[in-house]
């Protein structure tokens, strides 16, 4: 029996919503799954703005725009579903955009009020994913082992390179996972806050931002351009983070803290500040996935497409790590494609969040469903 789901996701690096309409299929145990049509929109100035400041916000008006933005999901996903002319769809998965996550008091919020995708949309939603494993004294996060485990269970590791960077894989019969390290969202974040024209970098680029301005590292062409820096590197590499055992996820919050004070503290131009931190990702991540086990590496995510990294990462893997980088549509859409996964999961009352890896008390059944009468 055929299920269809459309997920969505918006990560913290602000690149836009990503859209999947997906149809999945259990076949003697195995779950397989197919992406049907897929979009990434592009968010507008206007919403780019209000979601970086919503950490910024009174409860009043974050509630608010906790609606509002709801309510522009399932807008937009009803108009996606109409202009691929998708009739048959059984439910909206969303993730929400995450505005706090700190599990360690025992709260997590992810903007985009179901009830207003349902009512939008005209579609039964899932929303509301993390709160149910933080409840039960868990991270929230990640959640998209459980679909890496049942929808790409031919990798040894699965590596997302977006926001942020986490890691997924199989360890004595347990899926264990954590978020490995900031990745796009400080990368964009460095590139934005030089505002360099596209222009002078890539001539033929067509930036989203109405002064043409780069809002990330195409490729790493920038940070190929640049030196590494001992002293900051070692800096970076010291954060008590990297030394802790999952499970553990992090934030923009633990970023603020943790990490900018450390990145304008070095006074190093751009090309050099990128250099040095994509040679800190790749050390973090080639230490969470380097093991005589792992030998096929799915990588997936912004960063997939990111040359640069990808060279860098290699250098710090053992020579017998096979990477494997997928068709573009899966790299692009595949956490889109595993919350229409988990939202599916969710509204038959099964499993979709592994206290393996979040380290709650038990598994859960993530998310909170919105029927839309039909």
């Amino acid at each position: 029996m055929n299920h269809f789901a459309t997920g969505v996701m918006s990560g913290t690096s602000l690149d836009g919503m990503d859209i999947a309409h997906c149809c999945f299929e259990l076949r003697d145990g195995k779950w397989h799954y197919d992406i049907l049509a897929a979009e990434t929109i592009d968010y507008s100035d206007h919403w780019r703005e209000k979601l970086r400041t919503a950490p910024k916000l009174d409860a009043r008006t974050c509630h608010a725009l906790h609606m509002e933005y709801g309510h522009y999901i399932g807008t937009t996903v009803k108009r996606f579903l109409d202009n691929n002319q998708i009739r048959h769809n059984e439910l909206i998965a969303s993730h929400g955009h995450t505005v706090f996550h700190q599990p360690h008091e025992g709260y997590t919020l992810q903007i985009g009020h179901g009830a207003a995708i349902a009512a939008s949309a005209k579609c039964d939603t899932v929303s509301d994913f993390r709160s149910m494993d933080v409840a039960l004294g868990g991270q929230g996060a990640p959640l998209v082992p459980i679909g890496d485990k049942h929808l790409f269970a031919d990798y040894d590791a699965c590596l997302n390179l977006g926001g942020f960077s986490n890691i997924s894989m199989d360890r004595h019969g347990k899926r264990i996972a954590f978020d490995v390290c900031p990745f796009n969202f400080v990368i964009n974040k460095l590139v934005r806050r030089e505002q360099i024209i596209t222009k002078n970098i890539l001539p033929n680029h067509k930036s989203q931002h109405p002064r043409n301005y780069l809002e990330y590292d195409p490729e790493g062409m920038i940070a190929r351009s640049g030196k590494k820096n001992q002293e900051l590197l070692g800096r970076l590499n010291s954060i008590a983070y990297y030394h802790q055992p999952p499970p553990k996820s992090l934030g923009e919050e633990w970023v603020r803290q943790h990490m900018e004070p450390l990145l304008e503290e070095s006074n190093l131009s751009l090309p050099d500040l990128l250099h040095t931190y994509y040679h800190h990702a790749a050390m973090q991540v080639a230490g969470a996935a380097a093991s005589k086990l792992n030998r096929k590496l799915l990588i997936t995510g912004g960063g997939a497409c990111n040359a640069f990294f990808i060279e860098c990462l290699r250098a710090q893997l053992p020579d017998n790590t096979h990477i494997h980088v997928p068709d573009r549509q899966t790299v692009d859409f595949k956490e889109a494609l595993v919350f229409a996964f988990l939202g599916l999961l969710c509204s038959k009352r099964q499993i979709n969040c592994l206290s393996s890896v979040t380290g709650a008390i038990h598994d859960a059944v993530g998310g909170s469903l919105h029927y839309f009468p039909q």
